[in-house]
């Protein structure tokens, strides 16, 4: 008979999103098994799920974010931050962290330094887990559309759009992007663009703190 303060993960997982899956008991503390009911009544979820989705943060994203030196601030300070620079600042620390921190960023968490594990990196890395911005992606042709939604203000724009520029060129990629004060919105061409330079082996040093992409966002 299964406890009052155990949680079986795997039950019914294999067909979120057709992962395979298997089942392990955890016993866990009686305010954190109430907890995890409230939150499932109210968003009307499994336990299952619920839990899940934490242990997957935790070992996609808290875990390796810790090694990699990323720190947490509260949105109202990076939006307070952000409104301390000038425009050009916030440019210029865009177009660095792209170059310097990027392929690091990229590389810490999927190996390699391509299209596909950029885009999973902003979309799932630095929107998802990290909350600086929500994300949105597409394919027109042979052009990806990034779309990034934040609530930090011009400069804010100014350094997301410095940085996604910076990095896919590195790549060899034409990446256009527009922007206004609360989104920036990147198209990034599939294939490598002739009048870029080739792209550029990523070190495999990890980036110093003071040079990291993003912090993560607490709301």
């Amino acid at each position: 008979m299964k406890s009052k303060n155990t949680v079986i993960l795997g039950s019914g997982a294999a067909s979120q999103k057709g992962r395979p899956s298997e089942n392990r008991s955890f016993r866990l503390d009686h305010d954190t098994i109430d907890k995890l009911n409230d939150i499932s009544e109210k968003e009307r979820v499994s336990v299952n799920v619920l839990a899940n989705k934490a242990l997957r943060r935790y070992v996609e994203y808290d875990v390796p974010g810790e090694k990699f030196g990323l720190v947490t601030i509260s949105k109202a300070l990076l939006k307070t931050l952000f409104a301390l620079m000038t425009e050009e600042q916030a440019r210029e620390l865009g177009r660095k962290s792209g170059r310097e921190a990027g392929p690091g960023f990229v590389t810490f968490w999927y190996k390699k330094f391509d299209l596909e594990n950029t885009i999973k990196t902003i979309g799932k890395v630095t929107s998802e887990y990290g909350r600086n911005f929500s994300f949105d992606s597409s394919l027109d042709g042979k052009t990806h559309v990034l779309v990034m939604r934040h609530e930090s203000g011009k400069n804010a724009s100014a350094y997301y759009a410095e940085s996604t520029r910076a990095i896919f060129a590195l790549l060899g990629l034409d990446c256009r992007i527009e922007e206004n004060e609360d989104q920036v919105t990147a198209h990034v061409d599939a294939l490598p663009s002739s009048s870029l330079l080739p792209p550029l082996k990523p070190s495999t040093t990890i980036p110093k703190l003071s040079s990291l992409p993003d912090p993560q966002i607490t709301e």
